[in-house]
């Protein structure tokens, strides 16, 4: 018999554990749960987990595994959900010490895609820009297309860094706005919801430019750090083309100007007037 596991929205790790916790009761083997979602339209056979009978209790997995999962679930991969169950069932029958063993075929995919989730959670740290909604006093809103479905994870961040003002975030597949009191979960939307450019991003491509240092350009190094997928959000990287053209000039230029003494101006020391 085929058992039907839904995990809705994809990225819900308290939705995911609570069927896992199901399957595992009823003590369903991972080659008897169906974790894929049903294309639109589609009848999968096979009935819900949350159906089954449970026969056992007590299921206890270390605290480093419920946080590799955390991560886990966000990732677009659509066989997460059974991986994490196949880890979950393996631990419970016994292999406590799982998770330190990196040849595990397993394991290796686990951490695979937790490395890929991490990384996708520090690139939107370091690359949503926000801009000011106009008319509307201390608001801003940000466009960005992660990898992975991250936004739920990473909203507290954002919270806690930008609590003093209202903003929001908008991804092709969900929305979250902060109005100063409460996070509010939308639909995906487009680009044209954020507004195309403002006033103080003309004062940081100036700032960019002025302190782009052309002696230290390493463009393998810099892509790795700022891959080229996100250039497209980022107003600096508009620069990038001509300061990366001119850079060999710009450092001989460098190296030809003549040495400048530091322009530092001593004062004169003080004399003492107090009588003897």
């Amino acid at each position: 018999m085929s058992w039907q596991a839904q995990v809705d929205p994809g990225w819900s790790l308290e939705c995911w554990r609570n069927l896992a916790r199901q399957a595992w009761e009823a003590q369903l083997a991972p080659e008897q749960v169906n974790w894929e979602q049903p294309q639109q339209g589609s009848l999968l056979p096979g009935t819900s987990v949350a159906q089954a009978s449970a026969v056992r209790s007590g299921l206890n997995v270390p605290a480093a595994f419920m946080d590799m999962a955390g991560r886990v679930v966000c990732h677009r991969d659509p066989g997460r959900h059974a991986l994490l169950y196949r880890l979950l069932w393996r631990i419970g029958q016994g292999e406590r010490g799982l998770l330190q063993r990196a040849l595990d075929a397993d394991v290796h995919r686990l951490r695979g895609l937790e490395k890929s989730v991490g990384r996708d959670l520090h690139k939107m740290k370091a690359f949503v820009r926000f801009r000011p909604l106009p008319g509307q006093d201390n608001t801003y809103a940000a466009w960005f297309e992660p990898e992975h479905y991250i936004l739920d994870r990473i909203a507290p961040f954002f919270l806690r860094r930008f609590a003093g003002m209202r903003w929001s975030i908008h991804t092709p597949y969900r929305s979250v706005v902060w109005d100063g009191q409460a996070l509010w979960w939308g639909e995906g939307g487009d680009r044209e919801a954020v507004p195309a450019e403002d006033a103080g991003e003309k004062l940081w491509q100036a700032y960019y430019a002025n302190t782009f240092n052309p002696a230290r350009l390493n463009t393998r190094m810099m892509r790795q750090e700022m891959p080229q997928k996100y250039w497209h959000l980022l107003p600096e990287t508009h620069l990038l083309p001509e300061l990366v053209r001119t850079a060999g000039s710009r450092v001989q230029a460098m190296a030809e100007r003549a040495h400048e003494p530091a322009r530092r101006r001593i004062p004169a020391r003080r004399t003492s007037n107090t009588a003897d």
